[in-house]
């Protein structure tokens, strides 16, 4: 099965992109995010490292403590990436058993280029959203100021980063529908890629 990779910066609009793949094609999604919600929680694989690190396991004191310290932010990866991994990995597993009839698996990642694997995947999507969309997403989102929503995008790679190693883009600048239209599109490409 095709593994397509997913990412873009935060507040976006790549969650919404991976739940249409879901609804519009059946398309089975992994999300990077809950594993790593799931990997944080009491009993989790992260949490004593995290908690020994950061004496937190709280995403926003972890976020707000990452867009002001880059030795803070690879500290975080370091403990929490290669878990992703071997997590990610089981549920490839587990998907390609029970859903072999799907034609690709995504696998939803912010930092998928930036932690160096975008290249285990067949393609890649990035999606994209204009400044002022993603500041008003993520101030609602996470009810936070318009400096740290900005603090937020700006401690991620740009999109011009990003769309360096596209394979497929999503410009999230509309309608609902015209995302739908988008993500069809892209949808159709890959399956008969």
């Amino acid at each position: 099965m095709k593994r397509i990779g997913l990412t873009g910066g935060i507040g976006t609009g790549k969650s919404t992109v991976a739940r249409l793949f879901e609804e519009l094609g059946s398309i089975p999604v992994i999300d990077a995010d809950r594993i790593a919600r799931n990997l944080r929680e009491p009993g989790g694989a992260a949490e004593a490292p995290l908690l020994k690190r950061f004496n937190t396991t709280d995403p926003a004191k972890l976020r707000g403590l990452l867009t002001q310290s880059p030795e803070a932010k690879k500290d975080l990866e370091s403990i929490l990436h290669p878990l992703i991994q071997q997590k990610s990995e089981e549920a490839f597993a587990q998907i390609e058993r029970s859903r072999a009839d799907a034609p690709f698996l995504i696998y939803e990642a912010t930092l998928l280029i930036e932690s160096g694997r975008a290249k285990d995947f067949s393609g890649l999507i990035v999606v994209t959203a204009p400044l002022p969309e993603r500041l008003a997403r993520i101030m609602s989102r996470d009810n936070v100021s318009k400096e740290a929503a900005l603090r937020m995008i700006d401690s991620q790679s740009s999109d011009t980063y990003r769309l360096k190693h596209a394979d497929y883009l999503i410009d999230n600048c509309g309608t609902l529908e015209d995302l739908k239209a988008q993500t069809l599109k892209v949808l159709d490409q890959i399956r008969f890629a």
